[in-house]
């Protein structure tokens, strides 16, 4: 469907390049076929083994234009998708990265896990040229990549793009935004596939220690909501309280309250979908999410302290100290 799709584009790309770090599914075999006949010109490396910021910056580094476009091969693009997000940095010289738009189709998700994700979440992002891209949709010039060194390639798996979405901010390179949604992101079916998501993305984050106020604050909530709910058993065996248990207790029931109003008009949306037993299925997600985000970030920390060091100086240092 890539290449489909890609070949109905109304701006032709003038190449594609690909990195294949190994697959086994027939992916390589099919790049080559396409590559000798198809109508894009393809160039396809493997680097087997290579982690995604690898991937991503051979395939740059390889890449004979200037103009580079980012795309994740699970989704699907309208046809003006590239043209519209490469206009900004043919129109004007001085901007050198373009945020681009995307979001899920509510008609392409099926499954109750899926429909109870995309209610969550909504999963419809307009870009502006301060807001953070994601590889799914955004382009740049080849310049910008280099003056920003690049990918991380010391992270594990993810979070690549969100480093290199912060270190653009960081070096001051002059962003614009292509604010018409034109890329569309596959969801998943099962709820283990999105636990497994949640802790891969959040394990990215802790080794490059980009969301340590997310950890400090939702962590903290979350343990205050579980402490006060273990109290409940206390009174339950008419044990004494302390003042300060009373006191969590009675900040854990506000909180835990306030989770569920806030999910109760959602749960009607959930409903209207078809999904039953709708508010148990977004309480469900929604601290399942958190919790194996949480452990996720735990893990990528602990790991990304030993592993990580240039891309957490890359990001976490003055600018002055890295020129």
């Amino acid at each position: 469907m890539f290449f489909q799709q890609m070949e109905k584009q109304t701006r032709y790309p003038k190449e594609i390049v690909i990195v294949d770090g190994g697959s086994s599914d027939g992916s390589w075999e099919l790049m080559q076929t396409y590559a000798e006949q198809g109508t894009i010109p393809l160039r396809c490396y493997q680097d087997v083994g290579c982690n995604v910021a690898r991937g991503r910056n051979l395939a740059i580094q390889y890449a004979k234009h200037d103009l580079i476009i980012s795309t994740d091969i699970g989704c699907e693009w309208d046809p003006e998708w590239l043209q519209e997000l490469v206009a900004p940095l043919e129109a004007d010289s001085s901007v050198d990265y373009v945020v681009g738009s995307w979001s899920v189709k509510p008609d392409s998700v099926h499954t109750p896990w899926a429909k109870t994700e995309l209610v969550l979440r909504g999963h419809v992002f307009i870009a502006t040229p301060e807001a953070n891209a994601t590889s799914r949709s955004v382009a740049y010039r080849k310049q910008a990549w280099e003056n920003v060194g690049g990918y991380p390639e010391d992270l594990t798996l993810a979070a690549d793009d969100t480093v290199f979405d912060y270190l653009i901010k960081k070096h001051c390179i002059k962003s614009a935004a292509a604010p018409i949604v034109r890329c569309y992101w596959h969801r998943f079916e099962r709820l283990q596939q999105y636990l497994k998501e949640e802790k891969r993305n959040f394990f990215g984050d802790g080794e490059a220690m980009t969301r340590n106020n997310y950890f400090v604050l939702v962590g903290g909530r979350l343990l205050l909501e579980v402490l006060g709910v273990a109290s409940v058993s206390l009174l339950l065996l008419d044990t004494p309280l302390s003042y300060l248990t009373l006191v969590g207790l009675l900040f854990s029931l506000i909180s835990i309250s306030h989770r569920i109003l806030k999910f109760s008009p959602k749960a009607q949306q959930l409903a209207q979908l078809g999904v039953s037993f709708a508010l148990f299925h977004l309480i469900a997600f929604h601290y399942l999410a958190k919790l194996w985000a949480l452990w996720g970030y735990v893990k990528g920390y602990l790991h990304g302290a030993k592993h990580c060091q240039d891309c957490r100086r890359r990001l976490h240092k003055p600018l002055e100290a890295l020129l």
